[in-house]
């Protein structure tokens, strides 16, 4: 009985190392390309302990893709948001304060974390099945907390369409200039500098604002 503890945090241990190794490797090449035998070999362990961590090679993709998605917004970061006492503004700038910085590549923690950013961002554009129905268990897990924080600051209920225009208005620019980020589109010195320079992001948030100032519901007399 005494050696359970010591058993279950060799087992985390071990898990957390086939996570990075899974990473690892699928930055180098993308996750299609990845085997489980190239991951335990990286991680010292033997082929059953994929299946035993996580059920399956899939299970390992799900809970690398989840682990990488919570380091740039968790369910508990939105939620704290959200159920928070600040004002409805506020909530907003927190969360691009998250989102819209913590994404750049010169305010993440570490090497490791620029390349959590960019295997997100890669199979998300794959087209991959397997990364469909993680999207969609993270958007039931965590899309409402963001439809929270919109609804808001914009006067409007979670089930408006023009709420889910104002999230997806928002958000695609993050996505396409966050890509541009970690995937140059062009080696020109003076366009990327732009991109890193703060009165960039903080225009961004500007802009953000402005369109949603102009989908906010009229307050009624």
């Amino acid at each position: 009985m005494k050696q359970e503890p010591k058993q279950r945090e060799d087992g985390r241990a071990t898990r957390e190392k086939l996570l990075d190794c899974a990473e690892q490797i699928t930055a180098q090449k993308g996750f299609a390309s990845v085997t489980s035998k190239e991951i335990c070999q990286m991680a010292g362990t033997n082929l059953a302990a994929v299946n035993y961590h996580f059920g399956s090679r899939d299970g390992l993709y799900e809970a690398m893709i989840c682990r990488i998605h919570d380091r740039i917004i968790s369910q508990t970061m939105l939620q704290d948001i959200a159920e928070s006492s600040r004002t409805p503004r506020e909530k907003l700038e927190t969360f691009f304060g998250l989102v819209l910085w913590s994404m750049r590549p010169e305010h993440s923690r570490s090497n490791d974390e620029v390349r959590a950013i960019q295997i997100w961002l890669r199979e998300a554009l794959s087209n991959s099945k397997a990364f469909t129905p993680i999207l969609r268990h993270l958007a039931l897990t965590k899309f409402p907390w963001l439809c929270k924080i919109f609804s808001e600051y914009l006067g409007r209920k979670t089930d408006d369409p023009v709420l889910y225009s104002a999230i997806v208005s928002t958000m695609a620019p993050v996505l396409l200039l966050n890509l541009t980020n970690f995937f140059p589109i062009s080696d020109a010195e003076t366009p990327m500098r732009i991109l890193h320079d703060d009165a960039f992001h903080r225009a961004r948030v500007t802009f953000a604002f402005a369109g949603l100032d102009a989908l906010k519901k009229p307050m009624e007399p």
